[in-house]
């Protein structure tokens, strides 16, 4: 009559263990392809932000472009003109001089 109950309890516990074996097996695979699927999302999130950065510095110099433009235009409304005539200076020797209190 004892050999009843113990029969039943080993049939319990090793359905039980083999239930846990799938379980794991089954929560490694999952847990497995998420990681996956999290490294792959992170290198186009990583490529986004690389094509971001390049359309940010591209919207920068076309914004650094027409802001010399406007700058140009509103100096031209103020009555500056451009200077044509460049003055350019080379020092040849080295020189000193002294000045007088009179000048």
């Amino acid at each position: 009559m004892k050999l009843k109950p113990l029969h039943f309890n080993n049939n319990l516990i090793t359905t039980v263990c083999i239930g846990l074996l799938i379980f794991g097996v089954v929560a490694y695979i999952y847990f497995l392809s998420l990681s996956v699927v999290h490294v792959v999302m992170r290198k186009e999130a990583t490529a986004q932000i690389g094509q971001l950065r390049s359309d940010i510095a591209y919207l920068e110099a076309s914004y650094i472009e027409a802001k010399h433009q406007i700058s140009a235009r509103v100096a031209s409304l103020d009555g500056f003109n451009q200077n044509q005539r460049k003055v350019f200076i080379s020092k040849e020797e080295q020189s000193l001089v002294l000045r007088g209190t009179a000048e």
